[in-house]
């Protein structure tokens, strides 16, 4: 059965017409989200596997949240499950289930819920967690050093000059 991701905010559908669907603000994303800044560049991945949806978190900075529980690096989303992207906020549906609009008999959409803020990062950076044993960090490219900074050159001197000091020829 086909499945989509409806916006809370309303606005149109994402289909969930592939394997794997990548959600974030890059521009090469699926799903490119632009207007929240509490969205990652790559942000998570929604999956289908065997006939069920996994969204793995990809590292974000604000998590992922399905109905309203962080997930770790992954977590099962199902029909009617609230998927909450940093900020932005979907619901899983069978495309044959979304209510056309103003359709009579459709039920009531449910208000759209925000995660609290304290779960949300800051401006501010923040420490991050001593990773596992086998967190792995690449070695910095040695064409990427950092460029030392220029010495302070001192202050200009201003001489005065005098008809006694020029030499004629």
């Amino acid at each position: 059965m086909p499945m989509c991701l409806i916006p809370m905010d309303g606005s149109h559908p994402v289909p969930v017409d592939k394997a794997v669907i990548l959600v974030g603000r890059q521009q090469d994303c699926d799903v490119v989200i632009k207007n929240s800044r509490k969205v990652s560049r790559r942000h998570c991945c929604v999956a289908q596997i065997n006939g069920e949806f996994v969204v793995r978190d990809l590292g974000s900075m604000n998590g992922v949240r399905i109905n309203g529980q962080l997930i770790g690096k992954e977590g099962r989303i199902r029909v009617g499950d609230e998927l909450h992207i940093g900020d932005v906020g979907y619901r899983l549906a069978a495309v044959d289930a979304i209510p056309k609009k103003g359709a009579p008999g459709s039920p009531p959409r449910r208000p759209i819920q925000t995660p609290d803020p304290k779960y949300l990062s800051m401006d501010v950076p923040v420490a991050l967690p001593e990773q596992a044993q086998n967190f792995a960090v690449e070695e910095t490219d040695p064409r990427m050093k950092a460029v030392p900074k220029k010495p302070s050159r001192p202050p200009r001197k201003t001489y005065e000059v005098t008809d006694d000091d020029v030499i004629e020829e």
